[in-house]
């Protein structure tokens, strides 16, 4: 993910917009180079790959993200992070096989590097920069979670029409063979619901892929469950790029639509699944059609309007990263200007006015033009500009489903104590009582088991999920569904 010194990008674009830098070079790339094609045997080097370069005695870390692009799966996506250099990126510009060797190269940073396959788990090679020449062994990341064939569960590839925004949508239906929670020959269904960025239906982060995990937990308990690519991800068709909460929610509801249409499932018993930004869109989905969506299920999602929860998280995770007092002060003041800017133009659909006043206060706080057009690229999205100005109790007060809102205190992304709080007050001030909420120590945004919680971390912890927390959502469902 390219990155920018300024705190202001480093603080909340960087976590906000996670995937979607690195997709959206790739997006661009995909039409010009033909370079990225997806060569004969990908599979045995396609991965999380982590390595050490030994330079003049001191250690630099990378890591080697190489997969399908998710907005063209028959290219390729491929860059390499340096760890030790602030999480600095580099995307892929051509990815080859030569006879037993695979060449990678990465135009931007005149970077070549050469890989024989050892096994399935590793890779030697070399890495070439500027005239120097360094020896570079990769290990495949361990993902031990990651669930395997055969499953003892129907899987099927399905699809549908959200009508509304005429988009086709891609995913899999799971259908249990445990019988256990069946009425009148029907089962419950749980739909997942991404995160912010475009994501595809495993959720898939650093080759950790939750929902696959989680699909598959579920559907052995009992349940059917749907699990989807985003729109303009994987199958699904419509670009991404302008799309807002409101518009992924469109495509929940056309999810639960067909949900109902299928024979083994109860259509009275469909619950959502959402994480992060995927819990706001579970609550407007369960706001507009609220007689439809039997239980909400929140996994780190947001109590708070967006200003304030960016807020905090820029905070926290500025000072996971030993940022000092001052300079967070500095950025807080900054951003919390960008933000009221745009909630005070929330309306407009003319975005001149907005980037003029978004132009006004980067002067005054002396951000170079040359920062400023990325800046204002970011500030001016649509999704950007919907998620700032949204607060959660807009639609929670209208949902009528049983609520379950879990939370890692360890969330650098959505602080626990504020989010979960203000999710159990604005139900229970709308009548709502059937709301349950609890965090869990030391679990990451991802609830994975962490250090700091810093998302830094991410790639590097093993486990996708935290097995408490599916055992307390497990009780939890099993208990509404007697």
């Amino acid at each position: 993910m390219s990155k920018i010194k300024h705190f202001f990008i480093a603080s909340f674009v960087l976590i906000i917009f996670v995937f979607s830098s690195c997709t959206s070079i790739s997006n661009e790339t995909k039409k010009t180079n033909d370079n990225l094609a997806i060569p004969e045997g990908f599979s045995e080097i396609s991965g999380l790959w982590f390595g050490d370069l030994k330079i003049q005695g001191q250690t630099l870390r990378l890591a080697f993200i190489i997969d399908k692009n998710p907005f063209d799966y028959n290219r390729v996506l491929f860059y390499f992070i340096s760890v030790d250099q602030g999480g600095t990126s580099v995307v892929g510009s051509s990815l080859q096989k030569k006879d037993d060797e695979w060449v990678l190269y990465f135009e931007d940073a005149n970077v070549k590097c050469n890989f024989k396959v050892v096994d399935k788990d590793n890779l030697a090679g070399k890495f070439w920069q500027n005239g120097l020449t360094l020896n570079l062994s990769l290990k495949r990341a361990s993902r031990p979670d990651t669930p395997e064939p055969p499953f003892d569960y129907e899987s099927i590839d399905v699809s549908f029409k959200n009508e509304i925004d005429n988009i086709d949508l891609y995913g899999t239906l799971t259908i249990p063979s445990n019988l256990a929670l069946s009425k009148n020959g029907k089962l419950p269904c749980i739909i997942f619901i991404t995160g912010s960025g475009a994501q595809d239906r495993d959720e898939n982060m650093y080759e950790h892929k939750p929902f696959f995990l989680l699909s598959d937990y579920f559907t052995k308990v009992g349940f059917a469950t749907l699990r989807m690519d985003d729109r303009g991800i994987g199958y699904s068709s419509e670009l991404f790029t302008n799309s807002t909460s409101l518009d992924f929610a469109n495509d929940i509801i056309s999810a639960v639509k067909f949900a109902e249409s299928q024979t083994k499932i109860d259509a009275d018993r469909i619950g959502l699944c959402g994480h992060s930004e995927g819990g706001l869109i579970a609550f407007i989905v369960g706001a507009t059609i609220p007689d439809k969506i039997s239980f909400i299920i929140s996994l780190a999602g947001p109590g708070q309007r967006g200003k304030e929860l960016l807020l905090t998280q820029q905070i926290l995770i500025a000072k996971a990263n030993g940022i000092s007092e001052k300079d967070i002060e500095k950025g807080n003041k900054l951003n919390e200007e960008l933000f009221d800017t745009i909630i005070l133009h929330k309306n407009e659909k003319d975005t001149e006015s907005l980037e003029k006043d978004l132009i006004n206060t980067l002067n005054k706080h002396s951000i170079p033009k040359s920062q400023q057009k990325l800046l204002l690229a970011q500030l001016l999205n649509p999704w950007f500009r919907f998620f700032i100005a949204c607060d959660p109790k807009d639609y929670l007060k209208d949902v009528k489903a049983h609520v379950l809102a879990v939370n890692g205190e360890l969330d650098l992304q959505v602080y626990y104590k504020d989010n979960l709080s203000q999710i159990e007050k604005t139900l229970k001030q709308n009548g709502n009582y059937n709301v349950l909420t609890k965090s869990f120590p030391g679990l990451n945004h991802l609830f994975q088991p962490a250090k700091t919680g810093n998302p830094s971390e991410y790639m590097f912890i093993e486990q996708t999920f935290s097995k408490e927390v599916m055992e307390f959502i497990k009780l939890w469902l099993l208990e509404l569904n007697k």
